[in-house]
């Protein structure tokens, strides 16, 4: 059963994208960050679940580091297209 529940539960972000393009929202790149960030924040979440019902620990592991790779793929983005400025004193 749990692995069912994980299986559906890890769709469920899947899910609500397709449903807000459906609905009109343009797809594009703020989207799909924003997708990735609660993505991210979600497998983290899962992993939290996983864990506090003593689930197998290849889904907690599975879900932390989908978590953290997709949060981390984000935070590396974001660092690379910022705009580099110099400090002056």
């Amino acid at each position: 059963m749990i692995h069912l529940l994980n299986i559906i539960f890890g769709l469920i972000p899947t899910l609500i994208l397709g449903a807000s393009i459906a609905a009109g929202v343009d797809d594009d790149s703020s989207h799909r960050r924003m997708f990735l960030f609660v993505y991210g924040l979600w497998a983290i979440t899962l992993a939290m679940w996983n864990w506090m019902r003593s689930a197998p620990p290849a889904w907690t592991i599975l879900w932390l580091v989908s978590g953290v790779l997709t949060l981390g793929y984000l935070i590396a983005r974001r660092s690379m297209s910022a705009p580099h400025r110099k400090d002056s004193l």
